[in-house]
């Protein structure tokens, strides 16, 4: 059996919780072939393989998003082959209407023969018909002109995609709706092949967070661009046969995106556990660390100010940013500043890559800060580690620490309100004051972990679900 891994901004170039899924997916399937689509912002701008690719990953094949920019029309006047009923499942494409034909529209707008490339197809007179009744009818209130180079260049990455060859494969599987999505999506319509598809946050909103922080969108036009990204998730959770998140709230949401209840189930991440058996610390050091990407989602930030807090009532506290700190330059500036202007470089060590489970042994309490997450493995690996945690309410954390469902084990860590940098703090010292309830905590969380979320239960659940689909 051969599948295809299709994700984006992430395996096997950038280092994170969703690629480190994959690598566990792939290692633990020995038997199968895997090939993996890999979607990133640009070939010109790739860096080097994170991970050391394991034997059964037969091909990696790269695209890249803004690669569209090498494109160029060719010759004017191209006219694309298309027919009435086609130009209205583009019309309908560009007007985000919910009764689509998601297969009709992905036949077209990856058919290069026809439609010519995004450049052409963008340049052609019939876009520019189907584009002038949209803006007299959605869009007359805005500049014609902005309103023009806004639409072109939210089509131009997409239909670029679109256009790339997919590897062949058993089953597609997405690790995310948007773009992975569409393109698994492209590859059932075109191969009748069964799509899987898993959300580990929810793209769609992950997006709208992005986008109402960005600097380079026009506040008119915001709205365009949010509603863009949750109308081609319905494309995936249309054609999706199986539809899997990590945690029940999760699920929820996808159907309430549109996802068929009857295509939904909840698979949680896995860890291997056996190389994680750390005993509690000897010694009480308040060592507090956070194993992260140092970039904005992760709120690095709120992590720091609680930390200046925690040592105004633990002097001799010490915080760890363990993780890679090279994916956003610009914010790993602003969190060194920050560090800076708190006068907390004595106590503050940003890591970088580093073997996690020697770090481990150092620390007292984990910590995460973020403003959205899915189902972080790190939380596991640092509870099969039994250590107490400090958590963010997003996501799965809140089940992770507390339970869920069944599941009596009692508490291993403590809930905060994201962007709180006064609750964070009050959590580190009612752990790193209390040892007795800290040891407590850290047993609680090693049993949760290997009742629910070993590499085992993940791996087998997969097997079968391709196993089921591939008959």
């Amino acid at each position: 059996m051969e599948i295809c891994i299709l994700a984006e901004g992430s395996y096997p170039y950038v280092s994170g919780g969703v690629s480190s899924w994959i690598h566990t997916l792939v290692r633990g399937m020995p038997d199968k072939k895997f090939k993996i689509f890999s979607i990133m912002p640009s070939l010109l701008e790739l860096d080097e393989y994170k991970y050391e690719i394991p034997g059964n990953v037969v091909e990696i094949k790269t695209v890249g998003l803004r690669d569209y920019e090498e494109l160029s029309p060719q010759y004017s006047g191209f006219s694309p082959n298309i027919g009435n009923d086609e130009k209205k499942q583009i019309e309908k494409f560009l007007k985000m209407e919910s009764d689509i034909d998601w297969n009709a529209i992905n036949n077209i707008l990856s058919d290069k023969g026809r439609l010519g490339n995004p450049v052409q197809f963008l340049q052609s007179r019939m876009f520019w018909d189907v584009y002038r009744e949209f803006y007299s009818q959605h869009m007359f209130r805005r500049g014609f002109n902005k309103s023009f180079w806004t639409v072109r260049s939210m089509l131009l990455p997409a239909i670029n995609l679109m256009q790339q060859e997919l590897p062949s494969a058993d089953i597609y599987h997405a690790v995310s709706t948007g773009y992975a999505g569409l393109m698994a999506s492209i590859a059932k319509s075109k191969t009748s092949k069964p799509f899987v598809l898993t959300e580990h946050g929810i793209y769609a909103r992950e997006r709208e967070e992005e986008i109402l922080k960005a600097s380079w969108i026009d506040e008119d036009y915001r709205k365009m661009w949010i509603d863009f990204f949750y109308f081609i998730s319905t494309c995936a959770y249309e054609n999706a046969d199986s539809i899997v998140s990590l945690f029940e709230r999760s699920r929820f949401v996808q159907i309430q995106l549109g996802a068929q209840i009857e295509k939904t189930m909840v698979v949680p991440n896995g860890i291997d556990i056996q190389n994680l058996n750390i005993d509690h610390k000897k010694v009480h050091e308040n060592n507090i660390g956070a194993i992260l990407r140092v970039v904005p989602i992760k709120d690095v930030k709120t992590l720091v100010r609680a930390f200046k807090i925690v040592k105004s009532s633990i002097y001799d506290a010490k915080l760890y940013l363990i993780g890679p700190y090279d994916e956003d330059r610009e914010y790993h500036d602003e969190v060194v500043q920050l560090i800076k202007n708190l006068e907390l470089e004595a106590d503050v060590y940003i890591t970088g890559s580093v073997d996690i489970k020697e770090y481990m042994e150092k620390l007292d309490v984990l910590v995460l800060t973020s403003i959205s997450e899915g189902q972080p493995l790190v939380m596991l690996e640092g509870m099969a580690c039994k250590r107490p945690f400090v958590s963010t309410d997003v996501g799965a954390c809140r089940e992770i620490v507390e339970g869920a469902g069944d599941d009596k084990l009692g508490k291993c860590g403590i809930i905060t309100p994201p962007v709180s940098p006064m609750e964070t703090a009050s959590g580190i010292i009612d752990i790193l004051k209390d040892r007795e309830a800290a040891m407590a905590m850290g047993e609680t969380g090693r049993k949760r972990v290997e009742k629910h979320y070993t590499r085992e239960q993940l791996i087998e659940r997969y097997v079968q679900l391709y196993e089921g689909l591939g008959d």
